[in-house]
């Protein structure tokens, strides 16, 4: 097992990272998910992470996020996605009292296992962006990359948030939709005989999302947000799917198998036929939105200084990049 050096500044950036996207001067923050990562006790001898708090209080909350993320926290309003890292087996407890905009409830709080079937869903909501645009924040953190199947409880519980996503969409013609784990992206990894295997969308929400629409987004979501795969990611499509952005680069240990230089081949979803594509593997950073139009936005990755690093348009349900795999 990997252990993120995390008492290095330049192998655990997030701070530096915050710091840049602070400067910035967001009008708004969207954390698309895993803000917990110390679990485990840094193994003896290992000084690139010694001393670190390790679990699920406080101190290890205050240490992965809190202090990292404080001059963001301080720069501008946060939109919180909930990552597989809060599920009610790992950090679900402090992220029901820490981050979560509900009232904590009991049974709703992480705290019995038993209760884990009502801890580990939520409903969607929506947040306004003005000019007749919103953004759907999708809870996912249960989902599975093996699958469900209809009788599984995240089968019913991930169909019946789309329903309810689909229902909130109506209210706007634009809308932004995040959530943790990429519907339409795609990551790779080596097998136990060191080939490629691809690893694409999550396999449990294309199930339970395509059981209602096996175009697996609701019609008038014009992008997904996301993140998971430790990377930044954008594909657009040449079918009626809404792109995907991914931004998991902005503090914790990258995926470095390198993705194949041709995708067009590659539907991350069944039916999803990729026509523009780009990616940024190794490097730390952020993404930012503008709007330039009803349909229209700009999109930046800045590495973790702030510099732009690449840019891409998204107009309709379509984006495009300058570059397609930034150096």
């Amino acid at each position: 097992m990997p252990w993120q050096a995390c008492n290095d500044p330049e192998q655990f950036p997030f701070a530096g990272v915050a710091a840049a996207a602070a400067r910035w001067q967001p009008d708004l923050v969207v954390h698309v998910g895993d803000y917990h990562y110390r679990e485990n006790p840094c193994p003896d001898g290992n000084a690139g992470c010694a001393g670190s708090p390790w679990g699920y209080g406080w101190d290890t909350w205050r240490e992965d996020f809190f202090l990292p993320a404080e001059p963001l926290l301080r720069a501008a309003p946060w939109v919180v996605v909930r990552g597989n890292h809060e599920s009610c087996t790992r950090a679900g407890q402090g992220w029901w009292r820490f981050l979560d905009p509900r009232p904590l409830q009991a049974g709703r709080d992480c705290n019995v296992p038993a209760d884990d079937a009502i801890g580990n869903y939520s409903d969607p909501y929506a947040v306004p962006l003005g000019g007749d645009a919103q953004l759907l924040v999708v809870d996912t953190a249960a989902t599975s990359w093996r699958g469900l199947q209809p009788g599984d409880t995240g089968f019913a519980r991930y169909r019946d948030a789309y329903l309810q996503a689909e229902t909130l969409s109506r209210r706007t013609t634009w809308n932004l939709l995040a959530n943790h784990h990429p519907v339409l992206g795609f990551g790779a990894s080596l097998d136990k005989a060191s080939q490629l295997r691809l690893e694409l969308g999550d396999a449990g929400l294309q199930q339970s999302f395509g059981s209602v629409n096996p175009l697996l987004l609701p019609p008038r979501v014009q992008a997904l947000l996301s993140g998971h795969v430790h990377m930044w990611q954008q594909a657009s499509f040449k079918t009626s799917h809404p792109s995907q952005f991914v931004a998991g680069f902005s503090g914790t240990m990258e995926d470095v198998v390198p993705l194949p230089e041709e995708v067009s081949a590659i539907q991350p979803a069944p039916g999803a036929v990729i026509a523009h594509f780009s990616a940024w593997q190794g490097g730390f950073g952020f993404m930012t939105m503008e709007r330039t139009g009803p349909d229209t936005w700009q999109v930046a990755v800045h590495d973790r200084g702030g510099n732009v690093r690449n840019r891409c348009q998204l107009q309709g349900r379509v984006s495009s990049c300058a570059v397609a795999r930034v150096p």
